[in-house]
């Protein structure tokens, strides 16, 4: 252990270090269902850093993974008795082009840091999720996903090029034209082909004013038809639904015992972004429509209606088993009333959100996010907080739920709690997933970058590190 701490204080301008408290502050993810304590913890300056950490663990057999915010639910950013690199302290923006509509960053720097630079030039990502205090590397790592992704597709779809170091060490810059391949799969891969340093993101211009127009409904089928029209009739900027159930009393006639009555509502907030508010033609905007009733309107400034709500609270002692289940539309009636049904019995349903937002394929393009094979996709979310205690029945149920998601056609978000053997890895990425498995040996010969979470074929191949078949 010493003469790894000694090798790498050479080598590395950064931090190293192996001191228990550090060790025991990247063991955990926000998730709070896996854990795993690394040997060493570097916190590197720079890309020459990560390029000379991940060539001396290649050289000692030793794993090597990278986090920074930590925001993972699946240990996607934990390390086993290998090398972490906290990517924190590369939290630069470098340049920032408001005029040519992009910037470029390091992979530290946080959405927030973006937004406070970017708000005052009248320009804005084009999509932000509901926690700014995450990395642009790990959201890029990931997807990323937000109210406007039905426009504009994930933030790695509004990615223009990145620095990245491979399994190899490699630093390489690549865009959709230059290292493609690369470009393309290590955005939504998880650090498993290379670690991200930088980014070059796009930007869009934004109006100053928002309308957001709260809508009750108490049918599902007109919740869903109505998301689907605005959408294909682009009349929207931001669109998100969250489910709220009723208890109505409780029967006893069930054989299982006493079974609550519950009518499900469910609340669609759109939100439109314009010069003035009044020039909305509200009433043509909501005739259309098929809520049971118009709830509330709230007129905000762009800047404040971007503003995350509240930060996620995270009691001790509680894990997040969220989930995020992509549908064809086509099925997503049928699966959500089963879920929905499913839910009391295997947790407080009353406590715990649920809600659907929506993509469309053709803004979705990267290859490491698979999607349903129709043009409209239903997200369906389960976010549970719950005591430590009840983590493994409730996972249970809900890899039963990713398991029926599949049986109809479905994908999932990878970013949220995912625990896939080897098929199910085979039907998340179908026809796609030999490709997958390729560019891993190719990009990270050696098997070792953020292991634990994909599980990869086994393939006969000499010279290969032994650590390459990542079945723990």
């Amino acid at each position: 252990m010493n003469s790894i701490i000694s090798d790498l204080n050479h080598l590395i301008e950064g931090k190293v270090s192996n001191k228990e408290a550090d060790l025991v502050a990247v063991s955990q993810d926000f998730g709070g269902i896996i854990q795993k304590q690394p040997q060493i913890v570097v916190r590197p300056q720079n890309s020459t850093d990560v390029a000379k950490a991940i060539k001396y663990a290649a050289e000692q057999e030793l794993t090597i993974s990278s986090r920074a915010a930590g925001h993972s639910l699946s240990g996607q950013s934990l390390n086993q008795g290998g090398i972490l690199l906290d990517m924190r302290n590369l939290n630069q923006i470098d340049e920032f082009h408001s005029d040519e509509l992009w910037y470029k960053a390091d992979a530290g720097v946080t959405w927030k840091q973006v937004v406070d630079t970017s708000i005052p030039y009248g320009v804005i990502p084009p999509v932000l999720t509901n926690n700014f205090e995450v990395t642009l590397g790990g959201t890029l790592s990931a997807g990323g996903l937000g109210l406007s992704s039905f426009r504009y597709g994930s933030q790695a779809d509004n990615c223009l090029g990145l620095e990245v170091v491979t399994g190899t060490g490699d630093i390489v810059w690549c865009t959709p034209e230059e290292n493609s391949e690369l470009f393309y799969h290590v955005l939504c891969g998880y650090g498993q082909f290379g670690i991200i340093t930088k980014v070059q993101n796009r930007l869009r211009k934004y109006r100053p004013f928002t309308r957001s127009y709260f809508l009750c409904y108490d049918d599902l089928d007109h919740l869903l038809n109505d998301e689907a029209f605005l959408i294909s009739e682009g009349r929207i900027d931001g669109l998100v639904s969250l489910f709220s159930p009723c208890l109505l009393g409780f029967s006893r006639a069930s054989e299982k015992g006493i079974k609550p009555l519950i009518q499900w509502f469910y609340r669609m907030q759109i939100t439109i972004e314009v010069d003035d508010v009044n020039d909305i033609n509200e009433e043509k905007l909501l005739s259309e429509l098929n809520f049971y009733r118009h709830i509330y309107t709230e007129d905000l400034t762009f800047e404040k209606f971007i503003q995350p709500i509240a930060q996620i609270p995270h009691p001790v002692e509680t894990a997040n088993s969220w989930i995020d289940v992509l549908l064809p539309m086509s099925v997503a009636k049928e699966y959500i009333e089963v879920a929905l049904q499913r839910l009391p019995s295997f947790m407080d349903f009353r406590t715990v959100p649920v809600g659907s937002f929506c993509l469309v394929s053709g803004n979705t393009k990267m290859p490491m996010f698979p999607l349903p094979d129709e043009d409209l996709i239903i997200g369906l979310g389960m976010y549970p907080t719950i005591p430590k205690s009840q983590v493994k029945p409730v996972i249970e149920q809900l890899n039963s739920l990713t398991d029926l998601g599949f049986q109809m056609g479905g994908k999932r978000y990878m970013a949220t709690w995912v625990e896939f053997d080897l098929p199910q890895w085979r039907l998340q990425f179908g026809d796609y997933w030999p490709k997958v498995n390729e560019i891993k040996r190719k990009y990270d010969p050696h098997g070792i970058l953020n292991p634990g979470f994909f599980k990869y074929e086994q393939v006969a191949q000499k010279n290969v590190n032994k650590t390459y078949i990542q079945t723990h």
